[in-house]
């Protein structure tokens, strides 16, 4: 018996790294996962994955900066599963320049995925949740929320929003069975990017994991915000 036996699961930004990783821990503990992301062909992998570790998965391709594509992407959940019962809103980008030199493209395009997204899904994911009776959203930050780093100014500012995002939704949530937390990893290795010049890092098995930890709570506990991160990183003393 796994601890989300029985739980629908959307994650957003499955078709990689943390997200990708994510899904599939949540699968062998039962749960039964929506993949969302811009490329089906990853998301068919993570797909793979999951079905692997004993559930089952349905792919749909999804830009989360799009509110007609997010409505979309919930309908053919309900079609298909008939009820939602966890949201991960991972779905992010990384964008650094010096703030003097920052292109406003840049800026744009990551407070879209990253918070804007976060926004639409969370907006949906809601209602869905408050007519069925409760429910449970985890979103992916940062410790850049918290600890900034230079050439980062759309990615912290980003990740400070979805704090602000996490406690309202957590707040309105709580007289519908509606629970909201953030989960902040420190630097995580990457599919892309396994190696970032040395700096200590976590793998994506230990993140995922936070996150079912998070997930696995009673439905009338919440974990509003977590941070994890290497012992060895910067973040204490950062500044």
């Amino acid at each position: 018996m796994g601890k989300l036996d029985g739980t629908i699961a959307l994650v957003t930004g499955a078709s990689r790294s943390i997200g990708k990783a994510i899904a599939v821990a949540l699968a062998r503990e039962g749960a039964k996962l929506v993949l969302a992301a811009r490329t089906k062909e990853r998301l068919e992998a993570t797909a793979a994955m999951v079905r692997e570790a004993g559930s089952e998965a349905l792919v749909v391709p999804t830009d989360v900066r799009e509110e007609a594509q997010v409505e979309a992407m919930f309908d053919q959940t309900m079609a298909h599963y008939g009820r939602l019962d966890l949201l991960v809103n991972n779905s992010g980008i990384f964008g650094p320049s010096p703030i003097d030199e920052f292109p406003t493209q840049v800026w744009d395009d990551l407070m879209a995925t990253s918070l804007r997204g976060a926004f639409l899904c969370s907006r949906r994911a809601f209602k869905i949740m408050k007519a069925q009776g409760g429910g449970r959203i985890i979103n992916i930050g940062s410790i850049s929320a918290s600890r900034v780093r230079e050439h980062n100014a759309a990615y912290s500012a980003a990740k400070f929003g979805l704090v602000g995002l996490t406690q309202t939704v957590a707040l309105e949530g709580r007289s519908h069975g509606i629970t909201c937390g953030i989960y902040h990893p420190g630097v995580t290795r990457q599919d892309d990017f396994p190696d970032m010049g040395g700096e200590a890092m976590m793998e994506q098995e230990t993140a995922a994991g936070a996150v079912v930890f998070m997930a696995s709570q009673p439905k009338d506990v919440n974990v509003l915000e977590m941070t994890q991160l290497p012992i060895d990183m910067p973040y204490l003393g950062r500044g």
